[in-house]
């Protein structure tokens, strides 16, 4: 007979034995911790996969890699490729967050002439195999989420997300970001407006390590 118990259950019921790293306490006899009800032996092994997802993994010892403080130069076309692009210069941190499972990024700059502020979350879902991230910016209300997978030989890292166009009254706009490589200390972030053609890029950032 099979547990009447949801996923979401099995996941409350694990929440304290994930928070010490252990489904049992060692220390209590091979007991349940206090207050943790007793699980099956099929809850307990979807437990323990759910685990082994918790853990960072290759790719994100990978992001690790871009800890540190970056100078960043913003190229935005808004007259579309071909036009002059409208320049800015700005500063990128990155930090490692959540055990390591997440890079943040804070971003400060300009954009149009205006003050910029941005904070990035990146990291990778062990669980889809995709790597992940959003955006969240002082110039809008609109949260960006992306997903895609990075290049094993290129290293170039290939996303794809939603945005949304108020001025255009278009909502789910299509959207490319990608994540170029020049070395450990180089790398270029672009957009590119898929309804506006394949290559049509309307803002790159080129990132450059502080040493």
């Amino acid at each position: 007979m099979h547990s009447k118990k949801t996923w979401l259950t099995v996941l409350a019921i694990g929440l304290c034995a994930v928070a010490t790293n252990r489904v049992l306490s060692q220390d209590n006899g091979g007991k349940p911790p206090a207050g943790m009800p007793k699980m099956s032996a099929e809850e307990m092994a979807q437990m323990q996969d759910y685990m082994k997802l918790m853990q960072p993994g290759d790719a994100h010892k990978h992001l690790q890699k871009m800890v540190g403080t970056w100078d960043t130069v913003t190229k935005m076309w808004m007259g579309g490729p071909g036009s002059p692009p409208m320049e800015s210069t700005g500063v990128s941190t990155f930090k490692s967050v959540l055990g390591g499972n997440w890079i943040m990024e804070q971003h400060t700059g300009s954009m149009m002439g205006m003050p910029y502020e941005g904070v990035g979350m990146m990291g990778y879902d062990n669980y889809k195999n995709l790597y992940v991230s959003t955006w969240h910016s002082n110039m809008s209300t609109e949260l960006l989420k992306m997903s895609g997978s990075r290049h094993p030989k290129t290293g170039v890292t290939t996303m794809y997300g939603t945005m949304d166009e108020p001025q255009l009254n278009v909502h789910g706009r299509t959207v490319k970001y990608v994540s170029t490589p020049d070395g450990d200390d180089k790398f270029t972030f672009a957009i590119i407006d898929l309804h506006a053609g394949e290559n049509y890029k309307v803002i790159e950032l080129s990132y450059t390590r502080r040493k």
